[in-house]
């Protein structure tokens, strides 16, 4: 009676320890799901000291609530982790993607660049390199390289027109466009005040001849500087409407892209909730018949 009871109790304490350790996952990836960040990583930090054998898969899952919750230099810590232990792990390439994204959203655009092209190289098949690319973009223009952020971003247009980054890559085009009209119109306001101070020294130059003549050369050069200046300021005026019909349209698309990938992240996170709930019950299983079999031969 007392083996019995010894064999119960060891069956009770092997299932109470993972289904709690299970549970730990499983509470993190149903707070994950509900955008839960901060007691999705508690749970899943538990889950990595609580059981070895799942560790990795929540250090994968606290690089994404960490990101997500943007406490950047804890998820760069858990990338980092993630990434030495488990370097040829299948998911080791999305980690090394988050990593750049993570320096990108710390403010580390060099470093955020690096590890994009690093990581392009090691993974040119990867479905997120066009992503990637589009991170070195973000990362040009926010060091105010317009010009070279432009041309990644129309790379990325070309080379990728299937990307769901696509329509933020040309929204980033229409910006640096309008950068580039702003500059323009500045320019243009520039050079008239410059003509402008300079006209009286024409006028007084050609007044050494004659009043009438230097009266003539003043008006007419006046008429050819405003007639540059119209023509100039027309053209002006057809980019800034083509780009606000852009940014006007980029804007619908960002905003249904953006709805789209949050129901892929919850989709992702529910897919992942049910193949560790098939893994529990499998492992419910297995231990009823570790019970039947060894209560079996002490009745």
């Amino acid at each position: 009676m007392k083996k019995k009871i010894m064999i119960v109790w060891l069956l009770c304490c092997a299932i109470y320890a993972v289904f709690a350790a299970d549970d730990a996952m499983l509470t993190g990836l149903d707070a994950y799901s509900r955008g839960d960040w901060t007691a999705a990583a508690a749970a899943f930090e538990q889950a990595a000291e609580t059981q070895p054998e799942n560790r990795t898969e929540a250090l994968y899952w606290l690089v994404m609530a960490e990101t997500s919750a943007e406490r950047y230099v804890r998820a760069l810590s858990y990338a980092d982790s993630f990434l030495a232990a488990a370097p040829g792990d299948e998911r080791a390439a999305e980690v090394r993607y988050q990593k750049g994204r993570i320096l990108h959203l710390s403010g580390s655009y060099i470093n955020s660049s690096e590890v994009m092209y690093q990581f392009i190289k090691d993974y040119p098949d990867h479905p997120k390199v066009p992503s990637a690319y589009y991170w070195i973009g973000e990362n040009l223009y926010a060091e105010g390289l317009y010009a070279d952020a432009r041309k990644v971003f129309a790379a990325l247009v070309v080379d990728y027109p299937s990307s769901g980054k696509v329509s933020e890559a040309r929204y980033k085009i229409v910006l640096i466009d309008q950068q580039a009209v702003r500059s323009e119109l500045a320019q243009i306001v520039s050079e008239a005040q410059g003509k402008e101070e300079a006209l009286p020294d024409a006028q007084s130059s050609a007044a050494a001849n004659t009043a009438d003549t230097g009266a003539a050369a003043r008006s007419e050069e006046a008429q050819r500087r405003d007639e540059e200046i119209a023509e100039r300021l027309k053209t002006l005026e057809e980019k800034i409407d083509a780009l606000a019909e852009s940014l006007s349209k980029m804007s619908a698309e960002q905003e249904s892209l953006r709805v789209q990938e949050q129901q892929e992240r919850r989709k992702h996170a529910a897919e992942a909730r049910q193949k560790e709930l098939e893994e529990l019950r499998q492992q419910s299983r297995t231990l009823e018949q570790l019970y039947k079999q060894r209560t079996k031969g002490v009745e």
